[in-house]
């Protein structure tokens, strides 16, 4: 099964998928490994323009949204 999850706001729609590969490229860029990844958060706050990421509860960061 094939599945897309959608961000619409002001005008714009953002791939939600694109904020998971964009964190795993940030925690790549530190020297980590992506099979090392157990679990990752999401928080998408619109009001802030930003997607906040919390990778195996303690690696964390933000991706602006636009």
């Amino acid at each position: 099964m094939k599945e897309s999850i959608f961000l619409q706001v002001a005008g714009d729609e953002v791939d939600m998928s694109a904020f998971s590969k964009e964190a795993k490229n940030m925690w790549k860029s530190e020297g980590n490994k992506v099979k090392d990844i157990k679990k990752i958060d999401l928080y998408v706050k619109p009001e802030e323009n930003k997607c906040y990421y919390v990778i195996n509860s303690d690696f964390k960061g933000a991706i602006d949204i636009t």
